[in-house]
């Protein structure tokens, strides 16, 4: 109703229905990307496959320039280009091993590739570097590696060190409210679904493009139960 409202008032400015809707649009879409965080950013794959053109130029120019080969492996994983990324960041690890991006990334991209035991290895090590590194995701992953493995207690640990940290993942407590339910506690999954909501409907609008799946996926989760 209010943008209904707000493109009549500028048709009366205007007296151009074109123009009063692209400048509704474009309010809207600022809006958005301060306050809302519906719409999806269109222009980060953009920027993230210019950026990884300009790695890959670099690492070709500079074969051993570690910082690159990193900065490059990252942003394949990111893109979820795991084999590719992993590559490259195992080629940087040997100048690279001490910084934590590096291990959990070669731990992520390895995770996806469901090669398990150098995921942990990495992960691992990320987690020893710095536990609070990324707000604490070393440790979401590792619940991922132990869910993988079916190590539910082991996972639930992970996640819960996640929560520590980072007290608004709707994520987080999404994966705990899942392994809640496998482990047949209903009660204590509800209040961790409820969690991830809550969790989500706090957080700034650009963490709500992110967050927004695992709102909906525990919302779903509490109609069945």
């Amino acid at each position: 109703m209010s943008k209904l409202f707000l493109f009549y008032i500028l048709m009366l400015i205007t007296r151009n229905s074109l123009l009063s809707l692209l400048i509704v649009l474009v309010l809207y879409f600022v809006l958005d990307r301060r306050y809302i965080g519906l719409l999806p950013d269109f222009s980060a794959p953009l920027r993230t496959r210019r950026e990884v053109s300009r790695l890959k130029r670099e690492v070709m120019l500079n074969p051993h320039n570690a910082e690159a080969l990193s900065d490059l492996g990252r942003d394949l994983v990111r893109m979820k280009r795991y084999r590719e990324g992993v590559e490259y960041l195992g080629r940087a690890l040997n100048r690279m091993s001490d910084i934590p991006e590096t291990q959990f990334y070669l731990g992520v991209g390895y995770l996806y590739l469901k090669d398990l035991d150098r995921a942990k290895n990495h992960l691992q090590k990320a987690v020893q570097l710095d536990p609070r590194y990324r707000y604490g995701e070393p440790y979401l992953r590792m619940g991922d590696y132990h869910v993988e493995r079916n190590e539910l207690d082991e996972a639930l640990k992970s996640y819960e060190a996640f929560t520590g940290i980072h007290t608004s993942s709707s994520e987080g407590f999404f994966k705990i409210g899942e392994l809640q339910l496998r482990k047949g506690d209903s009660d204590k999954a509800k209040i961790y679904f409820r969690k991830s909501m809550q969790a989500f409907r706090g957080s700034p609008a650009h963490k709500k493009r992110i967050d927004r799946p695992w709102y909906w996926k525990a919302r779903l989760r509490l109609l069945r139960l």
